[in-house]
């Protein structure tokens, strides 16, 4: 169905962490498009001329990139110290890194777990490959409390919701779990079984009534960047009240992206500013990529809104996912 809002403008430019975001997004698509094309792109500097907010080269060719956050310029408190912090730890390691910060979570800003995470942080970026991403494991406890004798259920409150089935398997007596100081799951199956199964053990030794702790793990992730720029540590995340799953949300970020998009280009023309291709980029702080609801939001719109866009593009969770496939590829036509 086409969309009939009118597109709306998107949120300006800051020089803050937002401009972080937006250049450690650009070195990921650089990245990306480099393996997936079999060409070689880097981004230019910041200060080149241009109608667009960022280029790419290939050779002499240029690539115009519009790009947006899905959050805005909004970023968890305290990370642009946290930023400075990692920075410092990762002074002895050349390239830029990313510690990507699930939806909801916040930096700590006191001890032990400021400590805790940068330590953690800064272990998982070691020895990283640029390109390459890694999770960490933060400790966490959780809160069960058995609530009844009678029934075989576990009601779960956090990520770990989705996994209630499991969870309530041959279990005896009806429970509460609290799990909401999960931010992120991980991604390996069997790392995600070993906390199902600490769950399900702590349940066979409460009484009703009873409330035990749970110990835990939050699987948060850090990346390193394909190239330098930005050097050190870049926190991506959004303020702790934005929702990433809010779809009204993603459909307006992404028109709005799209409509400037569209005046980039318009504006690229008028001042004959040659490109081979144009992408828009759109970085959002996903826990897990394969939560991204742009992908139903670009489909559902009027193919008018993006239908000038070479290539749509998401950045989250330390990798790229393409939304909108290029019809041809320019290096294709000049053959």
């Amino acid at each position: 169905m086409a969309e009939a809002s009118p597109p709306e403008e998107a949120p300006a430019a800051s020089a803050d962490g937002g401009a972080r975001q937006r250049r450690a997004a650009l070195a990921m698509l650089a990245g990306w498009m480099g393996e997936r094309y079999f060409r070689t792109f880097r981004p230019l500097p910041a200060e080149a001329p241009t109608a667009f907010d960022a280029l790419l080269a290939r050779r002499e060719a240029r690539v115009g990139v519009t790009i947006g956050l899905l959050h805005g310029d909004g970023q968890p408190p305290g990370a642009a110290a946290f930023e400075s912090l990692l920075g410092e730890d990762l002074a002895g390691e050349p390239g830029g890194y990313v510690l990507w910060v699930p939806p909801g979570a916040e930096l700590p800003e006191g001890e032990p777990g400021l400590s805790a995470l940068r330590v953690a942080a800064a272990r998982a970026c070691a020895g990283l490959a640029p390109g390459e991403r890694r999770e960490l494991r933060l400790p966490v406890t959780l809160a069960l409390a058995k609530v009844d004798a009678e029934g075989a259920y576990v009601s779960v409150a956090g990520p770990l919701a989705a996994e209630w089935t499991t969870l309530s398997e041959g279990i005896g007596g009806a429970y509460h779990l609290d799990a909401r100081a999960l931010r992120r799951l991980p991604e390996e199956r069997a790392e995600l079984d070993l906390a199902i199964a600490r769950v399900r053990d702590r349940a066979a030794m409460l009484e009703p009534e009873e409330v035990a702790p749970v110990e835990a793990h939050d699987y948060w992730l850090v990346s390193r960047l394909p190239s330098g720029d930005p050097e050190g540590a870049t926190a991506f995340g959004a303020a702790p009240d934005f929702d990433p799953g809010d779809g009204a949300v993603v459909r307006r970020a992404l028109r709005a992206l799209l409509a400037r998009a569209a005046g980039q280009r318009a504006a690229a023309s008028d001042a004959g500013e040659e490109t081979e291709m144009t992408a828009v980029l759109l970085g959002a702080p996903y826990a897990h990529a394969g939560e991204e609801l742009a992908t139903a939001a670009l489909r559902g719109m009027n193919s008018a809104v993006w239908g000038g866009a070479d290539l749509v593009a998401l950045a989250a969770d330390g990798a790229v996912r393409q939304l909108l496939q290029p019809r041809s590829l320019p290096w294709e036509r000049a053959q």
